[in-house]
């Protein structure tokens, strides 16, 4: 499963998980994904919106970077973000807290 399909997947479970939408919902934050080899998307929480969108987003909240395997990793749970992060395998620049957020969210959404 790509990075992308399994952001897709979350938000899809976040969709059917009320905790997690509403959480996921409060961030009203846009992150910008760049994926080694792979390209970018961005992730844009807001009320009532949950979108993900190919490309660059102007001005996200935060800006995360890493392969394809370290972010399926991460947001799976299957890495711990801050070692990745401290390794130098996973790059965040912008609100670092919103994307630890993010992760967080993720893991529950996707269960």
């Amino acid at each position: 499963m790509t990075f992308k399909e399994m952001v897709s997947k979350m938000l899809e479970g976040a969709k059917g998980n009320k905790e997690v939408s509403s959480e996921l919902e409060k961030l009203n934050k846009s992150f910008l994904f760049n994926i080694a080899g792979s390209g970018t998307f961005n992730l844009v929480l807001k009320p009532g919106e949950l979108r993900l969108n190919d490309g660059p987003i102007p001005g996200p909240s935060a800006t995360i970077s890493a392969s394809e395997e370290v972010l399926n990793n991460v947001f799976s749970g299957k890495l711990d973000a801050v070692k990745a992060f401290m390794s130098g395998q996973l790059k965040v620049s912008g609100d670092i807290f919103a994307a630890q957020k993010l992760t967080e969210l993720a893991k529950k959404a996707v269960k």
